[in-house]
């Protein structure tokens, strides 16, 4: 577990410093993608193991995995979209 928190750290470190000066549409697209390619599954991961070994039950870990895993990867899916969708104002882009 030590190992998936360090992974979900350098995640958000390094789409911290890819996303510091870009424009807002690339700003989406860098953030929708690590939503949903490391944040995503390392934080259900991490929950859902922490809540089932607090609880005693796998079976509500696993519950809590999978349903931490779908809601953060549609938020993934909603900034993406906003990321591909969204128009850059002319003076933006000078």
């Amino acid at each position: 577990m030590p190992i998936a928190i360090i992974i979900l750290v350098l995640a958000i470190i390094s789409a911290v410093f890819l996303s510091r000066r870009a424009t807002k549409k690339r700003k989406f697209l860098i953030w929708g993608i690590t939503t949903i390619l490391f944040i995503a599954p390392l934080i259900s991961w991490v929950s859902g193991i922490l809540f089932g070994i607090s609880v005693g039950d796998g079976f509500a870990g696993m519950t809590i995995m999978v349903y931490g895993f779908v809601f953060l990867e549609v938020i993934g899916f909603i900034i993406l979209y906003f990321g591909i969708f969204k128009r850059e104002k002319f003076k933006d882009l000078m």
